[in-house]
């Protein structure tokens, strides 16, 4: 099945929290069929949990990330082509002078080399790569969207 959304690393981060934000979970719900995360989001969470203290939170929380988020959302590779894409929208960016973070640039590549739409609460940083990029967001806390 084709997904057409790329979850943002604080969207998962705020489906895994004790009381999520209900906006979120409907969206969730509602488009979790069609619903991936990049390789760098899963790389931010792991990393995330592995810099947590030893102790039971820290397993529990691991062990949703394997059985809950990993289970149910394929994760999308970046590959070559969406390296081309980074390369040129840090160029871009580079070039008016503007510096984003690399692993929300690697994220937004990863969304465009797949034609997907990036769902993110942050998009005021990703504004600036939709200037230069075909970059599609929506920001699920809010009920407006989809």
């Amino acid at each position: 099945m084709r997904r057409y959304y790329i979850l943002d690393t604080n969207v998962i981060s705020e489906l895994m929290k004790s009381k999520p934000d209900t906006n979120v979970i409907d969206q969730a719900e509602k488009f979790e069929q069609f619903s991936a995360i990049s390789s760098t989001t899963w790389n931010e969470l792991l990393f995330g949990v592995q810099r947590m203290a030893e102790g039971k939170k820290k397993n529990l929380l691991l062990e949703d990330l394997v059985d809950d988020i990993q289970a149910n959302y394929p994760i999308i590779q970046y590959d070559n082509h969406a390296a081309w894409i980074h390369a040129d929208i840090r160029a871009r960016l580079a070039a008016a002078g503007i510096s984003i973070d690399f692993q929300d640039t690697q994220i937004a590549s990863v969304a465009i080399a797949n034609n997907m739409i990036l769902v993110t609460r942050n998009t005021k940083h990703f504004e600036p790569i939709q200037k230069v990029s075909p970059l599609m967001m929506e920001n699920w806390f809010e009920r407006s969207a989809s």
